[in-house]
């Protein structure tokens, strides 16, 4: 009986009838919702080749991929993302079709993550959108208020949407010669809010001042929006960088008059770890949990990769962390 009870993998687990009912009708709310955005549901494959992961600028950690040998010896993952397969679904098959395309999905995403005291921490569920074919401030809106509505949906009314701006880092760190591990150190440290240690790093770098100002300030960049627009200007040093800021502006004043200034918080240290983020990027907080729920963001660069050019945004609600966090907060959400 022992052995028996060591059937279950490390990282997964099964669901029970009543776990699976609630899961059901969480994923339902929001196909609903989705569906009347016109959000058309699709599906893409299981397995993918490990190549397309692999020679993708910007994407996970391959050691979280779980790999597997086909029979004619190539290398295939277990779907370790859903907006990269999606991407590449509508490079190959959407180039001489309407240039918008609104797609959903609801699909289960598998990783090596570390934490394996989470049960769910290498086969979880998402469920989200993808928006191509559309720059610019509405298109931006669009994405973050449905984001906001899903949640909504479902029955969450506190919570926080983190909104941050990717590029405006990646045009500072442009201008820094700096090896790539040392980099991602950096960002690292920016991404913990780790003050000191980015410091006492930043001061033994071979830059001038003003770049070693900016990055020690990129983490402090979040709270109160009037002043974080106001000190992000002011370590703009280029056009890119201010118009970066100008837009992310615009986009978060459209979402105040929209109605939504409760749950809008500014964050320009948020770097996401998938760096195929190119402008706007975004997380989702319900209060009493620490973990992001909701993640999303622009990614105009990645179809091109797969041979078409074409502007995308999109966001992925991480489903079993959702309905976790629901329980967790029963009666205060």
């Amino acid at each position: 009986m022992e052995k028996l009870s060591q059937l279950v993998p490390k990282g997964v687990n099964d669901l029970h009838a009543e776990d699976f009912e609630i899961k059901e009708q969480t994923i339902f709310q929001l196909k609903k919702l989705f569906k009347k955005y016109q959000y058309k549901q699709i599906q893409t494959p299981v397995f993918e080749y490990y190549d397309l992961f692999h020679e993708i600028e910007g994407t996970l950690n391959k050691d979280q991929m779980i790999k597997l040998i086909d029979t004619d010896g190539k290398i295939l993952v277990l779907r370790p993302d859903a907006t990269i397969p999606i991407a590449r679904m509508v490079a190959q098959n959407y180039k001489n079709a309407a240039p918008l395309q609104r797609f959903s999905y609801v699909t289960s995403i598998f990783r090596m993550n570390e934490d394996l005291q989470n049960i769910q921490s290498r086969e979880f569920t998402q469920a989200g959108v993808e928006l191509f074919g559309k720059n610019g401030v509405e298109a931006d809106v669009e994405i973050i208020s449905l984001a906001i509505q899903s949640l909504h949906e479902v029955g969450v009314s506190s919570f926080t949407i983190d909104i941050g701006q990717a590029n405006f880092f990646k045009k500072l760190v442009d201008q820094i010669d700096l090896p790539v591990e040392e980099m991602n150190g950096i960002q690292r440290l920016i991404e913990y809010k780790n003050f000191a240690e980015l410091k006492r790093t930043v001061d033994k770098l071979d830059i001038n001042e003003e770049l070693k100002t900016a990055l020690r300030t990129i983490p402090t960049l979040y709270g109160e929006p009037e002043d974080v627009f106001r000190r992000a200007f002011q370590i703009a040093n280029n056009r890119e960088m201010k118009e970066e800021i100008q837009h992310l502006k615009v986009v978060f004043e459209t979402l105040v008059a929209k109605g939504y200034k409760r749950y809008l918080s500014l964050d320009l240290g948020l770097i996401n770890h998938l760096n195929y983020y190119t402008s706007i990027v975004f997380q989702g907080f319900i209060t009493g949990y620490g973990s992001p729920i909701l993640l999303g963001g622009r990614y105009d660069n990645l179809t091109k990769q797969f041979g078409y050019d074409t502007k995308a945004i999109g966001f992925a609600i991480y489903v079993d962390r959702l309905i976790e966090a629901i329980n967790r907060n029963k009666g205060g959400v």
